[in-house]
């Protein structure tokens, strides 16, 4: 039994430990320019690609770009002159990591309302025990859920709480076989992961 606890620990370590080294470079700056531009400062510590959107409160996509080639940094002046009143998502999203930015627009000048932090958790099945890593840093309360694919069921339910590194495993060796989910939901976002026992 101190065996397993022992493994469990160390497993729980090293999902953190990798976590933590493939997160947190992600930086977004917006700073309001003179008359109705802003200045968008994107920067990473690793090169990479990103995705960037604009969304207005509809959802509708009113701006995309996707940078061609890898980079650490993207750096771009944007018009909002155009753009009607109103609030907007600005989302710049790369590899497991995403920043959303609220930005209130009025007569074409940008105000930053509020920003977001998300980071994909990262899950591991191996050897019948299953762990899951997540950096919380909207310290939401965060919920666990497993459902069973066969009879699309909710097998277990778990509060997780507000933690900013939440660390959660469930052994496996005594659940029947078959396909399950294992699900990782915030109040604005969820994350998925399929786990198959043979």
């Amino acid at each position: 039994m101190r065996k397993v606890k022992t493994s469990l620990v160390l497993l729980a370590l090293v999902v953190i430990s990798g976590a933590v080294l493939a997160t947190g470079n992600l930086k977004v700056n917006i700073v309001p320019g003179e008359s109705e531009k802003a200045v968008v400062n994107v920067t990473n510590a690793a090169q990479s690609q990103f995705e960037i959107e604009i969304k207005n409160e509809n959802g509708d996509i009113v701006f995309y770009k996707e940078t061609k080639s890898p980079s650490t940094s993207y750096k771009k002046v944007y018009d909002f002159s155009m753009l009607e009143d109103g609030h907007y998502t600005f989302t710049v999203k790369l590899d497991k990591e995403m920043e959303t930015n609220i930005l209130d627009v009025s007569n074409g000048k940008v105000k930053v309302v509020s920003e977001r932090k998300d980071v994909e958790p990262l899950f591991l099945f191996k050897d019948d025990e299953f762990r899951v890593a997540y950096l919380n840093f909207a310290k939401e309360n965060v919920k666990f859920y497993l459902y069973d694919n066969n009879t699309n069921q909710l097998v277990l339910e778990k509060d997780l709480k507000s933690d900013f590194a939440i660390n959660y495993g469930l052994d496996f060796s005594k659940m029947k076989r078959g396909s399950y989910d294992a699900v990782i939901a915030g109040e604005k976002n969820f994350y998925e992961y399929k786990i198959a026992i043979d």
